[in-house]
């Protein structure tokens, strides 16, 4: 089994944005990125534009994927991701779904990004997250012509509809995609296809032990509406769980992960964790240094128990090319970016240990 670690690594209190960017929560990144390399479970750090101003952010970030210690890849943010529509110049704190943008803002949004990220890091990320989970059909599309090779926006067992978006819009629903990685349709992000744009989704599973993911009763309650009823089936029965970290998480947390895992035949785990957790006071898990220090202890017991349980550290990009060359090799072919692919494994993808 497989662990990947993403960060959303971005600006301080996303959570109420009001134009102003302050970028304080980066200066804990080493700290983060130390624990990583104890455990062995190299990180994907996922930026947002604003990290970009960041130098000396940039610098380390630099420094670790060289080493083959981190991959970077791209978070897009509408909200500080140039060119802005006029909707956006009228309303700096206006925070979109990507999934709301029109295609084409979308792709020069996206387009700028990517560039930025290549010109200051020497190599074009190919691992990407949509800010807010905001994930569609039309993105998948531009971002394989944009290089991309592996999307983990999805949130399995989830639906964002009752977040508001930039005006009436709706977040998207996840509820019907499955748990472990699969290949993208460009028609529908809940299906497999072949795109050739891998999703590696969020890890929520149940862990009730009863339950299986892909039987009907568990689709069949991913899809209810929210309400008392099914909260006390979930607590009783089904028991969702994120792989993150929350004011109610417990160190039990992540061996029921596991054994869910194990239980349904997945052997890929996503961890996500938003930069601004990391550090006191800008985000609202961490409003104190207490809180913060609470996130690292979790982080600790997490990695250990993993790491005693064999799970072995993976990038967003090394899946990416792992899962490529075992889809050729299912077909009877080659793959034609062999030499890519064993240098995305290292300065693009990190290590696989």
């Amino acid at each position: 089994m497989k662990l990947i670690v993403t960060v959303d690594t971005e600006a301080d209190n996303q959570w109420d944005y009001d134009g102003k960017v302050s970028l304080s929560n980066l200066r804990c990144l080493p700290r983060f990125q130390a624990l990583c390399e104890r455990f062995r479970f190299p990180a994907t750090y996922l930026l947002a534009s604003e990290v970009l101003q960041d130098l000396e952010t940039v610098q380390q970030l630099h420094c670790w994927q060289r080493e083959g210690v981190a991959e970077v890849g791209a978070h897009l943010e509408p909200w500080t991701t140039p060119p802005f529509m006029a909707i956006e110049r009228e309303n700096p704190a206006l925070q979109m779904f990507p999934s709301e943008l029109p295609a084409p803002w979308f792709e020069r949004k996206l387009r700028t990004l990517t560039q930025d990220i290549a010109t200051r890091f020497g190599l074009p990320p190919r691992s990407f997250r949509a800010a807010r989970w905001g994930f569609s059909a039309p993105m998948v599309g531009i971002l394989a012509r944009q290089g991309y090779r592996v999307d983990c926006s999805i949130t399995p067992k989830t639906s964002w509809t009752a977040e508001r978006g930039g005006s009436s819009s709706k977040g998207p629903d996840y509820r019907r995609a499955q748990a472990a990685p699969y290949w993208l349709s460009g028609k529908d992000v809940c299906l497999p296809g072949d795109s050739g744009l891998l999703e590696a989704p969020m890890t929520v599973l149940y862990t009730g032990p009863l339950v299986r993911e892909r039987s009907r009763a568990a689709r069949r309650f991913s899809l209810l509406p929210e309400s008392s009823a099914k909260r006390l089936l979930n607590r009783i029965v089904f028991r969702k769980k994120w792989l993150r970290i929350s004011p109610e998480s417990r160190h039990e947390d992540w061996r029921a992960i596991h054994r869910a895992a194990v239980r349904n035949g997945i052997d890929v785990l996503e961890f996500m964790i938003h930069s601004s957790e990391l550090a006191p006071g800008t985000s609202p898990l961490t409003p104190t240094e207490k809180e913060a220090e609470g996130v690292f202890r979790h982080l600790e017991e997490m990695f250990g128990e993993y790491r005693g349980l064999g799970v072995e550290g993976c990038t967003l990009g090394a899946l990416a090319v792992a899962e490529q060359e075992s889809r050729l090799r299912g077909r009877g072919e080659e793959d034609p970016g062999a030499a890519c692919g064993s240098k995305m494994g290292t300065a693009e993808g990190g290590r696989v240990r």
